[in-house]
C-alpha cells in the first residue's frame, strides 16, 4: 500500500538505483503517472518527461476499447475487440489519427514551451501509477521503442499479475513491487488517489527541467 503517488514514486527507486544518471531518461505516462515519474526522476537524477498515450474506444453504448496509440508512431490494436464489434479499418484510421492529435496536443500543453526529450540513443524508464490494463502500458513501450530507445524498462507499482507478463514481451524489464493475485482497481493500493490535474503535471515536468536543466 503507497500512502500516495509520491511515495510510490520514492519506492519505484528501490528496483532502479542502477539506471540512476543523466543518460537515463524518464518518461511519466500523462497525468497520473506524471507524479510518480516525477519523484522517482528526482530520485535517480534522470531527466523527465511525459509520454501521452490516447486509448481507441469504439464508440457505442457500451464504448469498446480496442487499443491505444501514443504521441509518436506506436499503435497497439486489439484484433479480436476489433472484430467482435465490426470495427472497419477505415473507422480505426479515423479513431488513430483523432487520438493521435490529442495526444500530441496534450504533450504541447503539459510540456509548455520546453521541448520533449528524444529517447533515441539513451534508455528509458516508462512510468505509471498503476497498469490494470495492458494497452496504454504496451504503447507506451513501444513507442519509445520505436524513437530509438536503447533499453525499455517499464515500472509501474502496482499491476495485474497477467499485465506484468505481457509486458515482459515489450520491454527488456519490468519494476512492479506489489502484483497480487486478485487485482481489482489501481486505487485498491493507494490512500491517497486523488486525480491529477493537467496544470498539476505540468508544474511537475517543468519543476523537473529546472532541476535538470
Amino acid at each position: 500500500m503507497y500512502s500516495d503517488r509520491q511515495d510510490a514514486g520514492r519506492q519505484l527507486v528501490v528496483g532502479l538505483r542502477r539506471y540512476s544518471g543523466g543518460g537515463v531518461r524518464i518518461l511519466g505516462l500523462h497525468g497520473s503517472g506524471v507524479p510518480v515519474a516525477a519523484e522517482t526522476a528526482a530520485l535517480l537524477g534522470c531527466a523527465l518527461d511525459v509520454l501521452v498515450v490516447r486509448e481507441l474506444v469504439v464508440p457505442g453504448p457500451p464504448g469498446v476499447l480496442v487499443g491505444a496509440v501514443a504521441e509518436g508512431p506506436a499503435r497497439v490494436l486489439d484484433e479480436e475487440a476489433v472484430r467482435r464489434v465490426g470495427a472497419g479499418e477505415t473507422q480505426i484510421r479515423e479513431l488513430e489519427r483523432d487520438a493521435r492529435v490529442e495526444a500530441r496536443a496534450l504533450g504541447l500543453r503539459l510540456r509548455g514551451r520546453r521541448p520533449s526529450l528524444p529517447p533515441a540513443g539513451h534508455d528509458v524508464i516508462v512510468i505509471d501509477d498503476g497498469a490494470a490494463c495492458r494497452f496504454a502500458a504496451e504503447v507506451a513501450c513501444r513507442d519509445a521503442r520505436a524513437q530509438g530507445a536503447g533499453r525499455v524498462v517499464f515500472a509501474v507499482p502496482a499491476a495485474s499479475p497477467a499485465t506484468v507478463d505481457h509486458l515482459w514481451t515489450v520491454a527488456d524489464e519490468v519494476v512492479c513491487p506489489l502484483s497480487p493475485t486478485f487485482f481489482v482497481t489501481v486505487s485498491d493500493f493507494y490512500l491517497d488517489f486523488a486525480p491529477v490535474s493537467e496544470i498539476e503535471a505540468g508544474r511537475l515536468l517543468g519543476r523537473a527541467s529546472e532541476h535538470t536543466a
